[in-house]
Order: C-alpha cells, then structure tokens, then sequence
C-alpha cells in the first residue's frame, strides 16, 4: 500500500451550482489496482460579510486509472437560509491509500 496527501482548492464564489466539485490527478511510481480517499482535514469560510453557518457538504472520491488516481473533492457551504447565496471559499485536504 501507498499512501499521498494533498489538497484541493477552491476559490471565492457562489452557486447556482453548488456543492462545488473540483479534481486534481495524485500519480504512483506503478499501476494501482484499487485506491480511496480519506479526508484529513477542511478549512474553509463565509468571504466578506460573518455569517452563521448552516451545512457544510464535504467529500473526496478516489477513482484509480494506470498509475495516477483521480480525486475529486466537493465543498458546499451555506448558512441558515438553506440557500449557496453568499460566498465562500476553503480548502479540502486529503490522503490517497492505494494498492499496486
């Protein structure tokens, strides 16, 4: 087994499409025929104004393909209206265990 850490970004905005999603690519030294991510930490926030916080959705998915492992991390995060009307931005940190 073969572990990785990293992280995704994402930057100031808001919906209509939210949760936001984002990917980014984690390579190998060999093929991996099995692999999932785990998520290690988040920071994250309302831009501009306070506001109090409602939800917050936050997932990673590890999709293996040769010897890279595709990650995608979603973030979504809202206050007390139910509503993505406000903007917020954060970062989603992760590691990747795979299998050779």
């Amino acid at each position: 087994m073969d572990i990785r850490t990293g992280s995704i970004t994402f930057a100031k905005g808001r919906g209509p499409s939210n949760p936001r999603t984002d990917t980014t690519t984690v390579v190998f030294p060999a093929a991996v025929t099995s692999a999932f991510a785990v998520l290690t930490g988040t920071d994250f926030g309302f831009s501009g104004d306070d506001h109090h916080l409602g939800q917050v959705d936050v997932r990673v998915v590890a999709n293996p393909i040769g010897t890279a492992v595709m990650v995608t991390a979603t973030l979504g995060v809202r206050d007390w209206s139910g509503d993505f009307d406000d903007d917020y931005e954060g970062t989603v940190y992760f590691a990747v265990l795979a299998n050779p």
